[in-house]
């Protein structure tokens, strides 16, 4: 989505380096991109916003009565906030009820679950270590404690299975597979 950033420098504005600016020409600039680049993000804490001013310190074109950074300066800080992690982004501004801090889905690769697939259909087409790799691999998929902030309130697998059943099956899956490995001897 094409960015509309309406507080440009207007004519007669100087352009200063950051640390040359005051507080309350940084306040203005920075309220400015928040007003601008706000409904771009989850709602963010203001300590957020002046976080990433305090990190990029962008320079502000300052005129008699405003402040504002142009549109290069408000490119970086979209790619800055955007590149926090979300619960940097999901936070207190906002009605916590719109919010949820679920556990992500597994969304396990199709390389792994080939590769199950295929030891499930032969499970002695491979030796001890190959196995223990992919019996590993869908561990830690199955496994995993990833949380996140979301507006989903029962966010499901990429193929709409419940997470949780999800995961049951493919450690159960494994699991079948131990025990056939390790009745013949080859675990």
């Amino acid at each position: 989505m094409p960015l509309t950033y309406s507080h440009l420098p207007t004519p007669g504005a100087e352009r200063i380096p950051f640390a040359q600016a005051t507080p309350g020409q940084v306040s203005q600039a920075r309220d400015n991109a928040r007003q601008a680049l706000g409904s771009r993000f989850l709602p963010m804490r203001k300590i957020t916003w002046i976080n990433a001013f305090q990190t990029l310190q962008p320079d502000l074109w300052v005129g008699p009565d405003t402040a504002c950074i142009d549109t290069s300066e408000v490119d970086r800080l979209t790619q800055h906030l955007e590149s926090l992690p979300s619960d940097f982004q999901a936070r207190s501004e906002s009605d916590p009820r719109q919010f949820y801090f679920r556990r992500q889905p597994m969304n396990c690769p199709d390389e792994i679950l080939r590769a199950l697939a295929e030891l499930e259909a032969d499970p002695y087409a491979c030796g001890p270590a190959v196995y223990a790799l992919v019996a590993g691999l869908v561990r830690h998929h199955a496994e995993a404690e990833n949380f996140y902030w979301t507006r989903i309130s029962d966010p499901h697998e990429e193929n709409g299975e419940d997470p949780d059943q999800a995961r049951a099956t493919l450690l159960a899956r494994v699991q079948a597979l131990d025990c056939l490995r390790n009745a013949s001897g080859t675990a």
